[in-house]
């Protein structure tokens, strides 16, 4: 007769885990340890200008953490774009450079330019956090 034990491993030690996961442009709400018991949940946060995808929260589960967040740069448009490309915002009270994926962003031509024929329109979506600036002719 023959027996087989068979043993699993499981990662950490009895379910705790290590330090979570550093994220690109952000970071964790509280004060790091060096190991955290099995359930627990810690917070992130991104830093200004950038936006969290994901989970805010992750959490310690059989000795590992669950995915984490990214922080992602919203879209932007430069004072040094605008100025180049003579456009500026149309809502000329709105001193917003930045927005969210999915905002529209809407441009004028600076006082005496008028819009190239060729140029594409001025109200323009910001997806995948990029905007891109439109060209005007004097």
């Amino acid at each position: 007769m023959a027996f087989f034990v068979m043993v699993i491993v499981l990662p950490g030690e009895g379910g705790k885990c290590g330090p979570p996961p550093d994220i690109e442009n952000g970071d964790i709400l509280s004060f790091q340890l060096k190991q955290y018991p099995q359930g627990a949940m810690l917070k992130y946060k991104c830093a200004s200008f950038y936006i969290l995808k994901g989970p805010e929260q992750i959490t310690c589960i059989e000795g590992q953490w669950t995915n984490p967040p990214v922080c992602l740069a919203a879209c932007t448009a430069s004072e040094e774009d605008m100025d180049r490309n003579n456009i500026e915002l149309r809502w000329r009270g709105e001193r917003k450079l930045y927005s969210t994926s999915g905002d529209f962003v809407e441009f004028d031509c600076k006082i005496g330019y008028v819009k190239d024929p060729a140029s594409s329109p001025f109200r323009v979506q910001c997806e995948q956090y990029k905007t891109k600036t439109r060209k005007e002719k004097i």
